[in-house]
């Protein structure tokens, strides 16, 4: 039964995913991160995917930090983002010591493609490492069976994909 409550939870997270990527303000951008990661980080519980569930959970907080850095329009601390990025490679290892289980070096990798992107000021660099978070995600999401999320992930893929020439290749064109 939690594997289907799991697939279900999914496909909420990817319609919130692809109509994330598609957003122009980082503001946006961030309020539906805080969301999408915490659907997703009951997704992994249920599926027994420990590492993507805290890396989910971490997530969440760095979503909101950067959310009050972007409504003062400030940028973090180089040492906010390290802090971070440190979180999510100990929380990863501590989980690959215990199930020694290289794959749960996943999680972080994609973690840190994300803790990069959401310092970003504008959403077109965002988009790009969204990309790679993707990638790692759907490796992932293979291995803990976790189907819907790995379409939900690859659909993010592929909306980024038409972010980036709608908005920022197109859109650049345009001005």
């Amino acid at each position: 039964m939690e594997f289907y409550i799991a697939q279900g939870i999914s496909v909420i997270t990817g319609i919130l995913a692809i109509f994330m990527m598609q957003q122009k303000s980082m503001k946006r951008i961030l309020f539906l991160q805080v969301v999408i990661n915490l659907t997703t980080s009951i997704n992994y519980l249920l599926l027994g995917g420990d590492s993507g569930a805290v890396i989910s959970l971490l997530a969440i907080i760095q979503s909101i930090v950067m959310f009050i850095y972007s409504t003062k329009d400030r940028k973090p601390h180089i040492a906010v983002i390290i802090g971070f990025i440190l979180c999510y490679i100990g929380s990863s290892a501590y989980n690959i010591i215990l199930s020694k289980d290289p794959m749960e070096l996943l999680p972080a990798l994609a973690a840190v493609c994300f803790a990069v992107s959401i310092v970003q000021k504008n959403a077109s660099a965002f988009r790009i490492w969204g990309i790679l978070n993707s990638i790692f995600w759907m490796i992932y999401d293979l291995y803990t069976h976790s189907y819907v999320m790995f379409c939900v992930h690859a659909g993010v893929a592929i909306s980024t994909l038409i972010g980036i020439i709608r908005i920022d290749i197109k859109g650049k064109n345009k001005k």
